[in-house]
C-alpha cells in the first residue's frame, strides 16, 4: 500500500513539473529563456540517530540533470534530479539517496558574463538500495551558486544545494539528511 502511493505520489511530482513548464512556455515573453544542463558533483547523506550524526561522513559522487525556464534576468524556475552517490552503512548495506525538485531562482548579474544565483523550492527524496527502513520525504530545496556564460547559448555554474531530509523513521530511530556541491553545464535556447 505505502509503495502504492509513493509511486502516485512520484507520478504527481513529475506530472506537476511538466505543467509548470508547459504552462511557462505559453506565455513566454520575448527575452525569456529555456535552458537545460548537467552536472556533476560530491554529495554527503549523513545518517542520524536519536539527535546525533553518525555513520558514513565521506562524500561520494554524485550526477544532476535539470532544466528551467528565466522569465526574466532576475527570475526563473527549475527542475532538477539529483543522485546523491551510494553510501556504505556497515551490516546495513548501502543506501542510494536520490532528489527531485522544483525550485524558483534569483539571479544577480556582477558582470556580462558572472553571476551569483540561489534557488528556493521543494525537494521530493527517497532511498533505495539499503534495508534501512524509512519513508520518503519532501522538504526544502535551498542552494546557492556561482555561474559564468560563456556565450549566449553556454554556461558553466558551480553551486551548493541541500535537501534537507532524506527519509526518515530508519530502522534504527534516525533520519539521513542530504547535500551536494556541483559543476554543471548548462545549454540554453
Amino acid at each position: 500500500m505505502n509503495s502504492t502511493r509513493n509511486h502516485i505520489k512520484q507520478a504527481a511530482i513529475r506530472a506537476s513539473l511538466l505543467v509548470a513548464f508547459a504552462s511557462a512556455l505559453v506565455s513566454a515573453p520575448a527575452s525569456a529563456q529555456w535552458y537545460v544542463g548537467a552536472g556533476a558533483g560530491s554529495a554527503q547523506a549523513k545518517v542520524g540517530a536519536s539527535g546525533a550524526r553518525q555513520g558514513n561522513d565521506t562524500y561520494e559522487p554524485s550526477g544532476k540533470f535539470f532544466g528551467g525556464y528565466q522569465f526574466s534576468p532576475s527570475w526563473g524556475v527549475e527542475g532538477q534530479y539529483v543522485y546523491l552517490g551510494k553510501f556504505n552503512v556497515g551490516n546495513a548495506g548501502s543506501y542510494e539517496p536520490e532528489s527531485w525538485g522544483l525550485a524558483a531562482t534569483g539571479t544577480v548579474p556582477l558582470s556580462n558574463k558572472f553571476y551569483l544565483m540561489g534557488k528556493l523550492g521543494a525537494a521530493f527524496n527517497r532511498l533505495s538500495g539499503a534495508n534501512l527502513g524509512g519513508d520518503d520525504k519532501t522538504d526544502l530545496l535551498a542552494g546557492v551558486g556561482v555561474g559564468y556564460n560563456i556565450n549566449k547559448n553556454w554556461g558553466i555554474r558551480a553551486e551548493y544545494e541541500t535537501f534537507g531530509t532524506i527519509t526518515k523513521n530508519l530502522v534504527n530511530g534516525g533520519d539521513i539528511k542530504g547535500q551536494n556541491w556541483a559543476v554543471n553545464v548548462k545549454y540554453a535556447f
